[in-house]
């Protein structure tokens, strides 16, 4: 392969996730966060709640390494760096021994000594480096850059100018960033001057060193829950920058025949119920989407599934509902035709859906609601007699004007992600203006999609794979290919073996028939059907 291909396919991939960083929490115990336990609790619930997403989610790890520490009158080590992979009983022992530490301080006077977060920061640093030293992955590292998150509710200027005199004495090659976030709406010792402080830190930190200039974001965070499990959520999104995500192609508009291509990164909305345990409780299909394993067909007959249950709680506008946040594989309900339920329940029941549906479309609302856990069967009972608890999926059902309703999963709030809107841009250009408009105006205007006119070419496709058979089945193919002397020995075969299949003839259909006269001449009748190769029997001959 010569260099320039190579360089194209480098150019067309991206690694996946990248590389996320390795998280150190230092969380700063000091007064007044010890006497607040209700930010104590949530701020303890929200950590756990994203350790047991991380800790489950199918595919590359998203967070691969955590420590935590406690600052109090010294960093006191509540967790080593380990990995966060199925490795959840460790972690949820860190975050009870974190809400404990922070308890024990309540009512005590503690004298934090100055340098506690440099010295947290230094012990948090030189812990990571043991970490790399000691494990060699193939490939390369599992992650090469640590980020430390100090959580205080103490003044961040103070706290920034401390990280600052100790960062500019430290060796930053494996340290990504470094994130204060000031609690806020704790009291008087919390209360910050917003503007003035960020903008006197942000100079500071460029006038200090201009090498930690940007090392070092502020981050004031309220307390209520919501903020506290977002903040934490953002650590499950993909942070890496080193490759575009998406190209978008659009027709060329010079004669030099170059696509307008414009790149772009994509963002995760969600997280994905199909990489979660319990996928199947967030969508809706009739066999089994459900399953891990698909059995084979004499298998699966004796396979029951449940009779989903949604229960309804609420009506909105159609309008009101926000594309970003539906997800899966629509289905269409219509009124049962079950044969097992008696006629006159059956009539009702269409009746009743289809006035659903009219009163939903007179209305213009939708309808939203939960799946009801089932009764368990024994698929799904644990060792000890104890029952898996399940999460609950929401579905939103959509009126259609033929008289059916349109059921799409929709996210809760366990799978949201937290995402930052975008600054809107006034200033436009008039170059890639003109550019976007004569390239758009190339494009054909579709009044309405109709997907019986965009084929994606599965069916060629999914033809061109079963022609790629394997080799040893070719070969088994070839070694059984008749030869011109096999041939000549098959017609010689007494036509008592060659007529062990005649099920054609009604007159042999029943018990075998031994008149070689009547076999004779059902071989005659279909000899140039087979072209003189010898049958094979039926397995009920043999």
């Amino acid at each position: 392969m010569n260099r320039g291909t190579l360089s194209d396919k480098q150019s067309n991939a991206r690694t996946l996730l990248g590389k996320q960083p390795a998280r150190t929490l230092l969380l700063d115990a000091s007064p007044p966060l010890p006497d607040h336990q209700q930010v104590t609790n949530d701020l303890c619930d929200s950590l756990e709640n994203v350790l047991s997403v991380a800790c489950n989610i199918g595919g590359p790890s998203r967070m691969p390494l955590f420590s935590v520490l406690v600052l109090t009158s010294y960093p006191e080590l509540l967790l080593p760096l380990s990995y966060v992979k199925n490795n959840f009983a460790m972690l949820q022992q860190a975050c009870t021994d974190l809400r404990a530490a922070i308890n024990d301080v309540r009512g005590q006077t503690v004298s934090q000594a100055r340098d506690c977060v440099v010295q947290g920061l230094q012990e948090a640093c030189a812990q990571f480096q043991r970490q790399t030293n000691n494990t060699t992955q193939p490939g390369g590292r599992l992650c090469n850059q640590l980020e430390v998150i100090v959580v205080s509710c103490r003044k961040a200027n103070i706290i920034q100018k401390q990280i600052e005199d100790a960062v500019s004495s430290m060796t930053l090659d494996s340290l990504k960033r470094i994130q204060l976030v000031s609690l806020t709406n704790l009291g008087h010792d919390s209360i910050v001057d917003d503007q003035s402080e960020e903008y006197t830190s942000q100079g500071s930190a460029a006038s200090t060193n201009s090498g930690i200039s940007g090392l070092v974001d502020v981050v004031h965070l309220d307390t209520d829950p919501l903020c506290l499990q977002n903040f934490f959520s953002a650590w499950l999104i993909d942070s890496s920058t080193d490759s575009e995500h998406l190209h978008i192609v659009l027709p060329s508009v010079f004669t030099a025949n170059t696509d307008v291509v414009i790149k772009c990164d994509l963002h995760e909305r969600m997280i994905n119920p199909a990489q979660l345990p319990f996928h199947g409780q967030f969508t809706l299909h009739p066999d089994s989407a459900m399953m891990k394993t698909f059995p084979t067909t004499s298998k699966a007959l004796g396979i029951t599934l449940p009779i989903f249950r949604i229960q309804v709680t609420g009506l909105m506008n159609a309008s009101s509902m926000c594309d970003s946040i539906v997800f899966g594989m629509p289905m269409i309900a219509q009124p049962t035709a079950c044969w097992k339920i008696d006629w006159d329940d059956l009539e009702k029941n269409q009746q009743t859906f289809r006035c659903l549906v009219h009163l939903l479309l007179e209305k213009e609302m939708v309808m939203l609601g939960q799946l009801e856990n089932v009764l368990p069967n024994t698929s799904t009972k644990r060792p000890h007699g104890q029952t898996e608890d399940k999460p609950q999926g929401c579905l939103i059902f959509l009126p259609a004007e033929n008289g059916s309703l349109l059921v799409k999963s929709v996210a809760s709030q366990e799978l949201l992600l937290p995402f930052e809107t975008p600054s809107v841009v006034d200033n436009w250009s008039d170059d890639a203006i003109q550019t976007l408009r004569s390239s758009l105006d190339k494009l054909e205007v579709i009044d309405v999609f109709n997907p019986l006119l965009w084929p994606c070419r599965l069916y060629d496709c999914l033809k061109s794979k079963q022609k790629k058979a394997d080799p040893r089945q070719s070969k088994k193919r070839q070694d059984i290919t008749p030869t011109p002397g096999s041939v000549s020995k098959s017609l010689a075969v007494p036509n008592i073996q060659r007529n062990r299949t005649s099920v054609f003839s009604p007159a042999v259909s029943g018990p075998r028939c031994s008149n070689p006269r009547m076999m004779q001449s059902n071989t005659d009748r279909f000899q140039h059907t087979f072209h003189g190769k010898p049958l094979l029997p039926f397995p009920t001959d043999l």
